[in-house]
C-alpha cells in the first residue's frame, strides 16, 4: 500500500532519537522568533497544488507557567505547532514553522500560580490551490504548550494509538507526547475537541492569499547549462537503517531511480558499476554519465541508512559533489526535521554556483529552516540570499515510491529548459504537495 512506502515523520527506532530530534525542533523553532521582517520577507513561494496564505491571529491566547518572554514564545511555538496536524488534515495545507511571527501583549497572573497570556501571530501557510480560501480559520489547539501542561492534553486526546484514535490521524503510529501535534486531528468526526473543552483553546486565524506568490518562475537554466553540463547529485536513505534488501522502501526507491534515469536517458557513456552489477546496498555510490540533447548529464546516487550517522567519507564525497551540482536532493525521513537540519548542514558551496536543492521528505515545508540558504548567501556576499539557491519542499508526506518521479520530473525540465517551476511540480505526485521558495528572482518561463 501507499502507506507502507510513505516517509513517517516519526518513524525512529527509539523514543530517545524522537526525544532528540523535537529537541533540535523546539531550538529551530524558538530562535525563528527572532528574525527580523526583512529577512522573512526574502522568501517566496510557488506551486502546482497549492498556495501560499498569511493567516493572522489577533487574539491569541495561551497558559504560561512562566512570564519571562523568551520561555512563553516557546511555548506559544509549540502550542502553535499543533498547526500542523490540523492542517495536514484538511486536505494538505502545512505552516512553514521556521517564519512564525509573535508578538506578546498582556501577561496576567492567575491564582493557580500560572499566567494568561495574550499574544498576536502570523502564519505563512500552503494551502490545498483546489480548495477555496475561506476569510477565516479556527484553529483548535492545547491551552497550553509547555511540557507538563501538555501532559494531561495528551493523555485525553492522543494516547488511544491503538484504540479509537479519537483526535489522531487514522495512520498515526508510535504516538508519544512529543509528536502528537504531528498526528493531531482535532476535526476528526468523534474527536471530543470538535466542541468546547478546557484542554483546548479556540484560535481564529484570518487568512489572505500572501503576496509572496510567484507565477511563472523558472529555473536559471542559462546559469545551469553555464559550465556545458548539468550535475546532479541524489541522496536516498533507507526505510530501515541497517536494511539490505532490495525490499527496503528506500532501497527501492534509489534503484528505480537508476533504472528510469537508464530508461529515459539510455545507456550511459561513463559508470562506475561493473559490467552486470546494479545498484543496492552494496553498491550504495552509483555515478553515471548520459549523453542528452542539451549536454552532458553528470549524475550521483547515493544510498546512506541515515543522513546524521553517515561515515567522513560521505561527507568529503558530498561535499565535493555539492562545489559542483546544479541539482541536489534528499529523499528520505525527515526524522520530525532532524534528518532535514542535518543535511542542511553538510555541503560546501562555491561563489556563483546557482542550485536547486529538494528536500524530499515528509512535511519538509514545515520543517527546513535557512540554514542550506544561508550557506549559499555566505559563499556569495553582496547579493540576495536567494539569488543562487532555489529550494523544493513538501506540505504534505511524501512517499517513497514517488521518489524517482519528482527527481526524473526536476532533471527532465532541465534538459527541456523550457518549464516554468509550477509546470515542473506538477509533475510531483500531488499527494505530497510539492513547492519552491527562492524563485523570485529567476526568469520567467517560455512554457508555463
Amino acid at each position: 500500500s501507499r502507506l507502507a512506502v510513505k516517509h513517517p515523520a516519526a518513524s525512529m527506532t527509539s523514543r530517545s532519537l524522537k526525544i532528540a530530534a523535537l529537541a533540535l525542533a523546539a531550538t529551530s523553532l524558538i530562535a525563528a522568533c527572532g528574525r527580523d521582517h526583512d529577512d522573512l520577507s526574502q522568501v517566496r513561494f510557488d506551486a502546482a497544488h497549492s498556495i501560499a496564505l498569511d493567516a493572522t491571529i489577533a487574539a491569541g491566547h495561551i497558559i504560561s507557567p512562566r512570564q519571562d518572554a523568551a520561555s512563553i514564545k516557546s511555548f506559544a511555538n509549540e502550542q502553535l505547532m499543533y498547526t500542523i496536524g490540523q492542517l495536514n488534515g484538511l486536505d494538505g495545507g502545512a505552516p512553514d514553522m521556521r517564519r512564525t511571527e509573535i508578538s506578546l501583549g498582556a501577561v496576567t497572573p492567575r491564582a493557580d500560580g500560572l499566567f494568561d497570556v495574550e499574544y498576536a501571530a502570523k502564519l505563512f501557510v500552503a494551502w490545498p490551490r483546489e480548495l477555496a480560501v475561506p476569510a477565516t480559520l479556527e484553529f483548535v489547539l492545547p491551552a497550553r504548550g509547555d511540557f507538563a501542561g501538555l501532559a494531561p492534553f495528551f493523555t485525553a486526546f492522543g494516547a488511544d494509538e491503538h484504540g479509537a484514535k479519537r483526535c489522531l490521524d487514522d495512520g498515526a503510529h508510535e504516538v508519544e507526547q512529543e509528536l502528537l501535534w504531528y498526528y493531531y486531528r482535532p476535526l476528526k468526526a468523534g474527536c471530543p475537541l470538535r466542541n468546547a473543552d478546557p484542554a483546548a483553546v479556540r484560535l481564529v486565524a484570518k487568512l489572505a492569499v500572501s503576496g509572496e506568490n510567484t507565477t511563472a518562475k523558472a529555473p536559471e537554466y542559462a546559469k545551469v547549462w553555464e559550465d556545458g553540463r548539468l550535475v546532479v547529485t541524489a541522496i536516498f536513505g533507507k526505510f530501515a537503517d541497517g536494511a539490505t534488501s532490495n525490499s527496503d522502501a528506500g532501497i527501492a526507491a534509489f534503484r528505480s531511480t537508476y533504472f528510469d534515469l537508464i530508461a529515459k536517458y539510455g545507456k550511459p557513456s561513463v559508470t562506475n558499476l561493473a559490467a552486470g552489477a546494479q545498484p543496492s546496498a552494496a553498491n550504495d555510490d552509483v555515478r553515471l554519465t548520459f549523453a542528452t540533447p542539451a549536454g552532458p548529464l553528470d549524475v550521483a546516487l547515493f544510498l546512506v541508512d541515515g543522513i546524521r550517522s553517515v561515515p567522513a567519507s560521505f561527507d568529503a564525497k558530498y561535499n565535493e559533489r555539492t562545489k559542483i551540482s546544479d541539482f541536489v536532493s534528499y529523499n528520505g525521513h525527515s526524522g520530525l526535521g532532524a534528518n532535514i537540519r542535518a543535511l542542511a548542514r553538510k555541503g560546501q558551496f562555491v561563489k556563483g554556483q546557482y542550485q536547486i536543492f529538494m528536500v524530499n521528505g515528509c512535511d519538509t515545508f514545515a520543517y527546513v529552516d535557512n540554514a542550506l540558504r544561508d550557506a549559499h548567501a555566505t559563499a556569495n556576499p553582496g547579493v540576495a540570499p536567494t539569488k543562487f539557491f532555489d529550494m523544493i519542499t513538501n506540505a504534505m508526506p511524501s512517499f517513497f515510491v514517488s521518489n524517482s518521479r519528482s527527481n526524473l520530473a526536476v532533471i527532465d525540465a532541465l534538459i527541456g529548459k523550457t518549464l516554468s517551476y509550477r509546470g515542473i511540480l506538477a509533475r510531483f505526485d500531488d499527494a505530497q504537495r510539492a513547492n519552491v521558495t527562492g524563485e523570485e528572482d529567476n526568469p520567467t518561463a517560455l512554457v508555463r
